[in-house]
Formats: structure tokens, C-alpha cells, sequence
């Protein structure tokens, strides 16, 4: 048994840890993915035989108690994928926290093993690195910058299909929110909220996309 105010610090430590985790994580990604690691040319990009991930090999009560670092083989990239190398990974707490403890749609990670673990990270910004071979050059090509839903703490994020991934201008951190926080947001206003113009509304946070 733990006093009410004991419980509260031991919740109020654990989202520091996890803070703290998510902070070096996306530090290490940006550190990791600067230019020189990775050369391009007009038709490839020379690949790692490996790359270092945040992946968890169990569920949990918290991502900073099942995240953890390991060495991911380069995938085979199939007909219909696309390989990103990662520049930027988005925080979005809530959704980690699910993926780690394997709750709502994350319920299939109660199965994953040391052999088997799932990835962590949602919301990236990154370079095409690789396309599959029915993926059409002019629509999604080696070097374009993109902003995509997949694993994002890692290095590199196979992509299963060009409906997860949006090509950007520029490979810049502002673009890491768009695919899941900025939907979020505009569903909330536009369709939720059915916003016209003219009206006058309420922003209470701006700490997320819901």
C-alpha cells in the first residue's frame, strides 16, 4: 500500500523517466541521421547492413521500462514500399504509452518476444533511401523528403504503403506532426467541430492535435 501522495510521485517520476527517454531518443535519431551517413545519388542511396532502433520486447507498465536499443537488419524493400531514413521523430506521448503497455489498437504487441520485438515511434520526417519497384519515380523517388506514420525511433522506417507518408518541401522537424497531430486537429474543427468562416473560437492548449 502506498500513501495517495506517495502514489502521485511515483506517477509524477515515471513521466519524467519516460520524458527524459523520449528526449535522448529523438536526440540520438537527429545525431544519428546527420548528413554524411548515408550518400545519394540519382538512382540509390548507399544502405547499412544495419540500423540501431528503439524497440520493446515485451509489454509493460511504461515506455521507459520496455524501451531498449537494438541492431535491426536492413529490411528487403518489397514491390510496394518505400525505406526512409529518419531525420526527425515526433513525441506523442499518449500513443506511446498504449504501444508500450499493448492497449487499444496496440493489443497485438502482448505478443512480441526477444526474437519478435515491435518498434516504437509514430510520427517521422526523413529521406526516401529505397522504393520498391511498383512504386512510380515521379510520384515518391530516392531523396525526396517525406513525413510518414511508422517507426520513427530508429534510424531507418520501412513504409508498407504510400498511404502512410507524405512528400514534403524539405526535410524539416515543423513537418513531424502533420500525419497524426495535425489529421487530429483538423478533423476536430472541420468535422467535429464543423468551424465556418467567421466564427470565433476557443484554443485551451496547444499540446497536441486533439
Amino acid at each position: 500500500y502506498h500513501h495517495p501522495h506517495q502514489q502521485g510521485l511515483v506517477r509524477q517520476y515515471d513521466r519524467m523517466a519516460m520524458h527524459r527517454l523520449l528526449f535522448l531518443s529523438c536526440l540520438w535519431i537527429q545525431l544519428a541521421s546527420a548528413p554524411g551517413l548515408a550518400s545519394p545519388s540519382t538512382n540509390n542511396m548507399v544502405l547499412p547492413q544495419a540500423y540501431r532502433a528503439l524497440v520493446a520486447e515485451t509489454t509493460g507498465n511504461s515506455f521507459s521500462e520496455v524501451a531498449t536499443i537494438k541492431s535491426v537488419p536492413i529490411p528487403t524493400v518489397g514491390d510496394d514500399e518505400i525505406l526512409i531514413r529518419v531525420r526527425y521523430a515526433g513525441i506523442n506521448g499518449g500513443c506511446e504509452t498504449f504501444r508500450a503497455r499493448g492497449e487499444y489498437a496496440f493489443q497485438g504487441n502482448a505478443k512480441a518476444t526477444a526474437d519478435d520485438p515491435f518498434q516504437l515511434g509514430a510520427e517521422g520526417v526523413g529521406i526516401i533511401a529505397a522504393v520498391g519497384s511498383n512504386v512510380d519515380i515521379n510520384d515518391y523517388n530516392v531523396g525526396d523528403a517525406v513525413c510518414f506514420v511508422g517507426s520513427a525511433f530508429s534510424e531507418y522506417s520501412l513504409c508498407k504503403s504510400t498511404a502512410t507518408l507524405w512528400k514534403i518541401p524539405e526535410c524539416k522537424p515543423e513537418y513531424v506532426g502533420l500525419r497524426i497531430s495535425g489529421l487530429t486537429a483538423c478533423a476536430m474543427l472541420e468535422k467535429t467541430g464543423q468551424l465556418q468562416s467567421g466564427e470565433t473560437i476557443l484554443i485551451t492548449a496547444a499540446a497536441g492535435g486533439a
